[in-house]
């Protein structure tokens, strides 16, 4: 059900019906990484929930296979600051946070307050509070927060949220002076469900782009692209 309604290309996160037994799954999650794994260890973490992803039920996080690009891409850039649209339980903030050089943030954003506390949980357990804020909201609302933390420009950005809004957003850091050059943008699920727009998007003069072909998180049969996006447009406000 989870994996059918993630194909559909609908909302990321549950609708209020929904909202009751969505989140119920990721609570569970959460307490079986409580219950199984130690205290401080974001790589116990990191393969429990991929245990549950692949074992027990679809989980809409970047996961192992797709994870081993993104951590390829964290490693070459060391970003000092990394944002995250999209962070669902965690998953990706305990694998980006703990790759971060010292001194380094991550800002995770995501509207869904069950998704933001299991988050928190999750982060705080891995032993990396100190390089993740996870914030409650959307970009546009989140603007305020990122600029008074001192947060004016990214190195490191992964979008992965509702997949129509990712050029939308893109653009809103773009505009509001958020990326500079070099600023390595990666993009998951660019082929499933799909973005095509933001697909186009970064193969234009503004990008240096690569794109992964790869399977869908926890998947063997669904293809999806990973893009991993160099910026090169004018930095400042647009």
């Amino acid at each position: 059900m989870a994996l059918r309604r993630f194909l559909s290309g609908g909302p990321r996160g549950p609708s209020p019906m929904q909202q009751q037994y969505s989140g119920q799954k990721e609570q569970n999650v959460l307490d079986m990484v409580l219950r199984t794994t130690p205290p401080g260890n974001p790589e116990a973490v990191l393969d429990a929930i991929d245990n549950y992803g692949w074992n027990c039920d679809f989980l809409m996080n970047i996961g192992d296979r797709k994870g081993a690009i993104l951590d390829q891409a964290l490693q070459k850039r060391q970003p000092q600051v990394a944002i995250e649209l999209g962070g669902y339980i965690g998953y990706s903030a305990v694998r980006i946070a703990s790759q971060l050089p010292p001194g380094g943030k991550l800002y995770s954003i995501d509207p869904n307050e069950s998704h933001v506390r299991v988050a928190r949980s999750l982060v705080q357990h891995a032993g990396l509070s100190d390089k993740v804020e996870v914030i409650q909201g959307i970009l546009e609302t989140s603007i305020q927060v990122l600029h008074q933390r001192g947060a004016h420009t990214v190195d490191f950005a992964l979008i992965d949220h509702v997949k129509h809004l990712y050029v939308k957003d893109l653009l809103v850091l773009q505009k509001n002076g958020f990326l500079k050059k070099g600023s390595v943008v990666v993009g998951d699920n660019v082929l499933t469900p799909g973005s095509p727009e933001f697909r186009k998007h970064v193969q234009s003069d503004e990008y240096t782009t690569v794109e992964h072909l790869t399977n869908l998180e926890y998947s063997n049969y669904i293809l999806d692209i990973v893009t991993v996006s160099k910026y090169k447009g004018r930095e400042g406000p647009q």
